[in-house]
């Protein structure tokens, strides 16, 4: 059967995690605020209680920081908009640090002495909290921006090694000894019932073959040349049964620019998993709708279907993510299948 639709799900990600740095660095500055900031014997209960305070004031604004980059990555991703994404997450975090601050400070007053909460104390809390931001979002996101540097090696590198395989593959497919066999077949039975048949049937042939040597190194082909080669080979499949295949082309730009064999491998992918007889005829569409080129076709799909090579639409899904970083568009309903390739710029 048809495969489904490849998705994209957004998903919000945090996770409550204790780490022994976060850990360190509450606790350091738990040490420094009230040893150097707040005048209090060394080793006193007060001292101690401030530290605890202190302490845990910073942890809570370390994790709650976490939870607001995680929120704030998803409801305004780094993708749309860097400065309104940074603008929300400086805002954010330096009110809710200010927050934490203010209740770390009456929670301070309440268990070791009193603290008058004048404008000297909340301009410094302003200031605080505004570099406590800045030194939690340059930490967040600094880990956020080289995990992201890691997963997009690793991601390049997955994808080097899919294109290779495809590469790999798509020879095989290109060179595939049952679509030659089928020919030879084909050809056999009409070279001499109708000779004129048979060398339009060669030049086809050759045609298609020809197509696949000059354009096997390249990753990318004007779109007319591969509608040519399309075309070609809708021929070949008409003579093997018997006009049976009705090819239908509606493209208002062919300075479009594809995968070499990517049209061609979406036709013998209809052919291959759909039954096709008098009653049951295989429609091709190929259409263009903004920057996207659709292939469609008619369902009636084979009961037993033939064995797959491995060649296919996650070979050419990976192909296209290595060349262009798009992935192809799948539709697959009751009545027809689909596929849009997006639109490859000359030079990609």
């Amino acid at each position: 059967m048809y495969p489904k639709a490849i998705q994209v799900e957004e998903r919000f990600k945090y996770t409550f995690r204790i780490r022994w740095t976060a850990l360190l660095g509450a606790l350091s500055f738990g040490i420094v605020v009230p040893t150097f900031f707040i005048p209090l014997e060394l080793g006193s209960s007060a001292h101690l209680l401030s530290i605890l305070v202190a302490t845990l004031t910073s942890y809570v604004i370390w994790e709650g920081s976490k939870l607001i980059q995680a929120l704030v990555l998803f409801f305004v991703p780094w993708e749309k908009s860097i400065g309104k994404h940074l603008a929300h997450e400086i805002a954010w975090i330096f009110v809710f640090s200010s927050m934490m601050l203010i209740a770390g400070i009456l929670t301070y007053g309440y268990l070791v002495s009193a603290v008058n909460i004048t404008l000297g104390v909340i301009l410094q809390n302003i200031i605080v909290s505004f570099l406590l931001a800045l030194v939690f979002i340059a930490f967040n996101e600094g880990t956020f921006l080289f995990g992201k540097w890691k997963q997009s090696l690793l991601e390049q590198e997955r994808l080097r090694q899919e294109n290779l395989i495809a590469k790999v593959e798509g020879l095989k497919k290109q060179l595939d000894p049952h679509f030659l066999f089928n020919s030879l077949s084909v050809l056999s039975g009409i070279v001499y019932k109708d000779p004129v048949l048979a060398d339009q049937f060669i030049t086809k042939l050759s045609q298609v073959y020809r197509y696949v040597l000059e354009h096997n190194e390249e990753t990318q082909v004007k779109l007319s040349k591969e509608i040519e080669v399309v075309k070609a080979y809708c021929f070949l499949l008409n003579v093997r049964f018997y006009n049976k295949v009705i090819l239908n082309i509606k493209l208002p730009d062919t300075h479009f620019y594809v995968l070499p064999m990517s049209v061609q491998l979406l036709v013998e992918n209809a052919v291959k998993h759909n039954r096709i007889s008098n009653d049951q005829p295989l429609a091709l569409q190929i259409y263009q709708t903004d920057d996207v080129l659709w292939v469609e076709n008619n369902l009636n799909v084979k009961e037993n279907k033939e064995e797959s090579t491995g060649i296919g639409l996650k070979n050419l899904e990976a192909r296209y993510k290595y060349v262009t970083g798009k992935s192809i568009m799948i539709e697959n309903t009751k009545e027809v299948f689909r596929v849009g390739l997006p639109q490859i710029q000359q030079g990609e």
